[in-house]
């Protein structure tokens, strides 16, 4: 290799790790020329699951782009001449554990050889994802992976440290769950499909809106002062609770330890409102509440009391609660213990605008909550919305908002984000493999540009051909929604306002030109999967029974999508569909 085209190399290497080093660097690894290595790579002997599944993805996949399938080795035998030491063994060093944490994680060049470790159970794992996407791997869908071909590779020297900006990081979209996806895109959250072998998960015991599991409604007909009183009556049915009944709290605590018993490998639990208003208004709760200055604060009140006789059996685990909807305002005069996490929901935003930057009174309530939050806590945990829940197929153009809210929530001190999407089964939800890639990128490092991330998916996934189309319509939706007029809830129906006949136009004729250009199955799929969304708009504005309604049901199920909104199937859909009485008059 020609030096210019060295310097080339490690610069664009330093750009993909996120770190500098010596342009005039000249102590590189020839780890593979012309498809041929004397390298190996070596593990602990005891190494963990994660750690050999790391050192057999990057056997496979070094085979797959040079065609050189490097040995794996125990670390029981003598050093070898050239090695890829991967995770902690008799021949790396120790590992600053408080620095790394317990997903960071090195990659260093040191002599001939070359050392990827981290400390925690999935470290060591993510950084052979990570030195892997630096040779071009991009896993893009859990159906297409981009391996590069090319028979020498040289690795520059490096001295890399990465850890997330997150602790907590999870697209909630059913194409995200895939484990093997999951796990090679650095995610952790509780419903991807996670197991040992990935090192766990960050795992709840009971996941939110949990007063129903911790004090049932059967206990109403014995003890009815444990529920709300509202309007002078205690109420059962789907109700918050009385939080000043200390048998409430007994009965929450017991419940929680219950749940961490049932559930060990575990390391939350959630406490929190159930999914509604109906709290109560005994004087005791509005006494507290109006100490406190807002519902939240009895809410803490009641929270920090479970968390603290939690620690005393639990001390690693941490109690989760709500602030959404009439908990979203932070208390005065209490705040979170160190073992309580704040999940703050902005549920009713703009989808549309960075948040910071949108004039939507509930966008600005939001922001000032969060700072408000952010000034008497360090432990926010984010329920961030990114789909229309009534309408599921409808293209969601959020992608001017959501990677500046990651980054404003980064500013903030939050240390985990939900995004919840479509998670039915079957998946479809607008853009959702695209939206959880970049997502999964920006969780780890929200410094990377967007642009950059969304160009690098259409092409992997479209085509070089096709994804010139796809990225225009995307485009224009995306634009379409950042005028400042134009706002975008998370159950907005799909009006002319954003989708206007020159819209469907242009985006029919850029579908058309996309499907022209997919030259391989996978491709079409992707097209026509994306394609959906312009139909179901169509369907919905102008109501049809012609062909139209049968092609996009027949698509629909072919790629498995079960449901067109939360809750609400298909098959209920097209039933209610088809009995419009504006479809059913005589001559229709």
């Amino acid at each position: 290799m020609k030096k210019p085209m060295l310097r080339s190399f490690l610069l664009v290497l330093s750009v993909l790790l996120g770190t500098a080093f010596p342009a005039d660097a000249q102590n590189t690894i020839p780890l593979v020329q012309d498809g041929k290595s004397d390298y190996v790579i070596v593990i602990a002997k005891d190494a963990p699951p994660p750690t050999a599944r790391g050192a057999a993805e990057l056997q496979s996949l070094i085979a797959q782009i040079s065609g050189a399938t490097l040995p794996i080795l125990h670390d029981d035998a003598p050093l070898p001449a050239h090695a890829l030491l991967i995770g902690p063994s008799k021949f790396t060093d120790a590992l600053d554990a408080a620095a790394l944490g317990s997903e960071g994680f090195i990659i260093r060049t040191k002599g001939a050889n070359l050392i990827i470790a981290g400390h925690g159970p999935r470290a060591t794992m993510y950084g052979c994802s990570a030195f892997l996407e630096t040779v071009g791997v991009r896993w893009l869908t859990p159906k297409v992976t981009l391996v590069p071909k090319q028979t020498t590779i040289t690795i520059p020297a490096l001295n890399i440290t990465q850890l997330p900006a997150f602790e907590y990081r999870e697209p909630y979209f059913t194409e995200a769950l895939d484990r093997d996806w999951a796990a090679r895109n650095r995610l952790n959250g509780n419903f991807a499909n996670l197991d040992a072998s990935t090192g766990g998960r960050v795992a709840y015991s009971d996941f939110v809106h949990t007063f129903d599991l911790l004090i049932p409604t059967s206990f109403f007909d014995k003890h009815p002062e444990y529920f709300p009183l509202i309007n002078g009556k205690r109420t059962s049915g789907y109700v918050q609770r009385c939080l000043t009944n200390p048998d409430v709290l007994a009965l929450a605590i017991e419940g929680v330890k219950k749940s961490f018993a049932d559930h060990p490998e575990a390391a939350i639990c959630s406490v929190s409102q159930n999914d509604c208003a109906s709290w109560c208004t005994c004087d005791k709760c509005k006494a507290l509440t109006e100490q406190y200055g807002a519902h939240s604060g009895l809410y803490l009140w009641f929270v920090n009391q479970v968390a603290q006789a939690i620690e005393k059996t639990h001390p690693d685990k941490i109690i989760d609660t709500l602030a959404y909807q009439f908990t979203e305002a932070p208390p005065k005069g209490i705040t979170p213990r160190k073992n309580v996490r704040i999940r703050l929901c902005p549920i009713s935003v703009c989808e549309s605008h960075p948040y910071e930057h949108d004039d939507a009174p509930a966008s600005r309530a939001y922001v000032a909550n969060l700072a408000a939050w952010s000034a008497i806590t360090d432990s926010l945990y984010i329920w961030h919305y990114n789909t229309d829940f009534a309408h599921y197929l409808m293209p969601f153009p959020d992608f001017n908002q959501f990677p500046e809210s990651i980054r404003l929530y980064k500013r903030s001190g939050v240390k985990g984000i939900f995004f919840e999407g479509d998670y039915a089964p079957g998946g479809g939800g607008s853009d959702a493999e695209l939206r959880s890639y970049v997502m999964a990128k920006l969780l780890w490092d929200p410094t990377l540009d967007t642009d950059s991330l969304i160009t690098e998916w259409m092409r992997g996934v479209y085509g070089e051909d096709s994804a010139r189309s796809m990225r225009r319509w995307f485009d224009l939706l995306q634009a379409r929604a950042a005028l400042p007029q134009r706002h975008l809830g998370i159950y907005d129906p799909p009006t002319p306002a954003l989708f206007t006949p020159e819209v469907i136009t242009e985006g029919d004729g850029l579908f058309a030109d996309a499907r022209k250009f997919a030259h391989t199955p996978l491709q079409v799929e992707y097209v026509e999967k994306a394609r959906l969304g312009l139909r179901y708009v169509k369907l919905v504005q102008h109501p049809t029974l012609d062909a139209s309604l049968d092609e996009f049901l027949a698509s629909a199920r072919k790629l498995g999508i079960t449901q067109t909104s939360e809750g609400g199937s298909l098959d209920a859909w097209e039933k209610t569909y088809r009995a419009q009485p504006a479809l059913n008059k005589p001559g229709k």
